[in-house]
């Protein structure tokens, strides 16, 4: 019994060991080489297209620095400027002859020249760990912070600033310039502009259920609709979807399912395509998630070239490309400050 027992547990071991070798072998493989690709290994925070989809501005959080990318033809650098300590977010004024930035490290908003890139200006302001801003016409700036309660307006002319009566959150304005929409933590809140001043609307999104991260955040003027990508890390709370509200009463329109939070989103020029950077992968790879705006349900798929972002996605449907900055794996080095989680540009044809 002895001899028996020594014989077949090593059988055993064998044979239950060899039940987890895979054998089979993909029948795809994608290379670096199959995606159109800029390589640029740094970490950005936010991310600009103008309206014609000739140039992009990237803010480039971990060298300090605003990039300008020609994406006309081959994608290709075309100027950089140092701007300061950690540029967190940026917007083109209506005429896209200015940027304005938030410096996070210094508490500043630099203003620079559209075209040549060169500092026009820069304001002290008094938030901490600014967040977002948005231009409501060529000269008035709204910003928020992170910690801050309330945002403030900025005049760029002038250096006037001004306490509002708003709520600090992701910052997105109507066609109008008229309309301040915020989201914060918990629900989207409306402001009313009448030039000077912000009023609070009586129509305010329903709460989320829970308290989130805000990934990204756009007005939609085609059909009036806001769109929202929140995460919330809770256990048994994880997000899989992205909201849509209606921009008039802010009623709750639906929901696009991603399976995993979204971390930005950007929808065509007529209005009926949204395109959505989810979370997580399938089994394949990481897919930038097309959706019908009216049935909200999946009609196409675009695969990166690696890990995504939030607010990392720019598109221009009238060249039918989407723009979106991806972590490829292997492209990271621990053994730098920032090097971590660096990402290039990818340019999708739709």
């Amino acid at each position: 019994m002895r001899y028996s027992f020594y014989l077949i547990a090593p059988l055993l071991i064998f044979f239950s060991c060899s039940l987890y070798i895979d054998e089979e072998e993909p029948d795809i493989f994608f290379e670096y080489t199959d995606f159109e690709v800029l390589k640029l290994g740094s970490s950005f925070s936010d991310m600009l297209i103008t309206k014609n989809g000739s140039i992009i501005f990237l803010a480039d959080y971990s060298n300090n620095k605003i990039i300008k990318i020609s994406s006309e033809g081959p994608m290709e650098i075309q100027n950089y400027t140092l701007i300061g300590s950690h540029p967190s977010a940026m917007d083109l004024n209506p005429q896209e002859s200015k940027i304005a930035i938030a410096l996070e490290g210094e508490s500043k908003i630099k203003i620079i020249d559209a075209n040549s890139l060169n500092i026009d200006n820069s304001f002290p302001i008094p938030l901490m760990n600014v967040n977002d801003l948005i231009f409501m016409n060529d000269s008035i700036l709204i910003i928020s912070s992170v910690t801050d309660p309330a945002c403030i307006t900025l005049n760029i002319n002038s250096g006037i600033q001004k306490s509002q009566s708003v709520l600090n959150g992701e910052l997105a304005v109507d066609r109008n310039r008229s309309i301040l929409y915020v989201a914060t933590m918990s629900s989207i809140k409306k402001y009313n502009w009448d030039g000077q001043s912000f009023s609070q609307d009586p129509n305010i999104s329903d709460p989320y259920g829970f308290i989130g991260s805000i990934n990204h955040f756009i007005y939609e003027p085609i059909n009036n609709t806001i769109f929202l990508c929140i995460s919330n890390n809770e256990e048994n709370s994880s997000v899989q979807h992205v909201y849509s509200y209606n921009a008039n009463s802010m009623t709750f329109s639906g929901k696009y399912l991603t399976k995993s939070a979204g971390l930005a989103v950007g929808v065509s020029k007529n209005g009926d395509r949204v395109f959505i950077a989810p979370t997580d992968a399938d089994n394949i790879g990481v897919f930038i998630i097309e959706f019908d705006c009216e049935t909200k349900l999946e009609s196409n798929y675009y695969l990166s070239a690696g890990n995504l972002t939030k607010r990392g996605l720019v598109l221009h449907t009238e060249s039918s490309y989407v723009y979106t900055l991806v972590n490829i794996p292997g492209d990271d080095n621990s053994f730098e400050p920032y090097n971590n989680y660096l990402y290039d540009l990818q340019r999708i044809k739709i």
